[in-house]
């Protein structure tokens, strides 16, 4: 069902660590947290508006014989034997979950707008053989494991696109 690795990424607040979390239990799969790698190895060069900027060479090298689920933003943006998953969730739905987390405007605008314009998912697809988009903005995380788990057994991924947030005045 997975390759070597099973990658689950997308912009903050579409429900990759409960995600991955539920999946490893279920799957009874190792699963790692790329922030936590990140921060307990000192991967990082600095921070930028309150978010860490990673060493991608380095924690890929960290991540290079892991096998399991791995999960976080940045997995988007590095080449891992594996299959990604990215989740994807609504503009406004995602504008709302940020908020309840405390964001800040700024970075509430920066993370629906990557939302927007598909950000992870195209990075995910110049890195990855195989992609899967899963729609998380109506889903419990229940229904976000089943739904994963029959897109994995061969049931064809979400079609998201959210570039009428943009006409609609956003």
């Amino acid at each position: 069902m997975v390759d070597k690795v099973l990658v689950i990424t997308g912009t903050p607040g579409t429900g990759k660590t409960t995600l991955a979390d539920n999946l490893g239990e279920l799957l009874d799969l190792s699963v790692v947290h790329t922030n936590d790698i990140v921060k307990k190895k000192k991967l990082f060069t600095g921070v930028e508006d309150g978010s860490l900027i990673v060493k991608l060479p380095a924690l890929k090298r960290e991540l290079k014989n892991f096998k399991g689920i791995a999960e976080g933003l940045v997995l988007c943006e590095m080449k891992l034997d594996g299959v990604a998953l990215v989740l994807r969730t609504r503009p406004e739905v995602l504008e709302e979950r940020l908020k309840a987390r405390g964001y800040h405007e700024g970075k509430i605008r920066e993370n629906v707008e990557a939302e927007a314009l598909d950000y992870c998912a195209i990075k995910a697809r110049q890195n990855y053989k195989r992609v899967f988009e899963v729609d998380t903005s109506d889903r419990t995380p229940a229904d976000t494991v089943e739904h994963v788990l029959l897109i994995l057994a061969g049931m064809p991924d979400d079609h998201v696109d959210w570039s009428s947030y943009f006409l609609e005045g956003h």
